[in-house]
This record gives structure tokens, sequence and C-alpha cells, in this order.
């Protein structure tokens, strides 16, 4: 039992670590330095760790959650802080299976079209761009939400 509760103390630090990390300050550093089309590229190869770094220890977290928390014994405490881990999973499957490769296809077609000078499409495939990446970026706000819901209840457990 101290293992698994070790295990998912550990994945849940790690996580949000990362979501937090990648968010706040890897990203936004990152863009302020390097030109567009080379963030865009570094992203690309950052992206499919961060999305399964999410996936594993999104799956990890609800299992040893069930493990530790067996559900004739759920309080309320209980359903919020579970109902919180698996909307990380589930708006972290959406940001990566979803809405992710598709700001992956449209930051790579609307370099193409920068490059071949066609501003009508680049325009267009910017504003598309745009929209998918706000869809992403709300998604990652609502892991890290959901991760702070389930701090707070995690901390209202152990500190009554």
């Amino acid at each position: 039992m101290v293992l698994l509760r070790f295990v998912h103390f550990f994945t849940f630090i790690f996580w949000y670590g990362t979501l937090l990390y990648f968010t706040f300050l890897q990203a936004p550093l990152l863009f302020k330095a390097l030109p567009r089309q080379l963030f865009g590229e570094v992203q690309s190869h950052l992206f499919p760790a961060y999305y399964w770094t999410s996936y594993v220890c999104g799956l990890l977290l609800v299992v040893t959650y069930h493990l530790l928390h067996p559900l004739k014994n759920y309080v309320s405490q209980d359903c919020v802080k579970i109902t919180a881990l698996y909307l990380m999973l589930l708006f972290s499957l959406g940001q990566g299976f979803w809405i992710g490769p598709k700001v992956a296809q449209l930051r790579v077609e609307r370099q193409a079209a920068e490059d071949s000078k066609d501003t009508a499409k680049a325009e267009t495939l910017a504003r598309e761009f745009g929209k998918a990446h706000g869809i992403s970026s709300l998604l990652n706000l609502l892991v890290i939400v959901s991760g702070t819901v389930y701090l707070v209840y995690w901390f209202r457990e152990l500190y009554p």
C-alpha cells in the first residue's frame, strides 16, 4: 500500500509539474527566443513526449486512485478527486489525439503556403491555426485547472 501511495503521489507531482513547466516556462521562453518557424519545429518534437507523459500519468493516476480508494468506500471528496483525474486524462487525450495533430498539420501547411508566397492561403491557414491553437491551449488550461482541483482536495484531506 505504501508503494502504491508513493507511485500515485510521484506520478501526480511529475505530471502536474510537467504541465506547469511546459505551459508557463518552457513554451513562452522558447517562443520569445526562437524565430516562429524554428519554435514550431521544436514544439513539434516536444509535443509527442508531452502527450505521452499525460497519457501514461493519467492512466496510472486513475488506476492507482481506484486501487487506493475502493468504490464502495467513496465519499463526496473522492468523487471530486477522481472526476478531476478523469477530466485531466480526457482533456489530455482530446489535446493529443484530436486537436494536437490538427494544429501540427495546419502549422506545416501554413509554412508551405508562406514559403510559396501564397499570401491568401497563408492568411486563411493562419486563422485556422489560431483557432485550433486556441482550442488546444484551452484544453491544456483545463488539464491544469482539473489538476489544481485535485491538488486542493488532496490537501484538504491531508490537512483538514
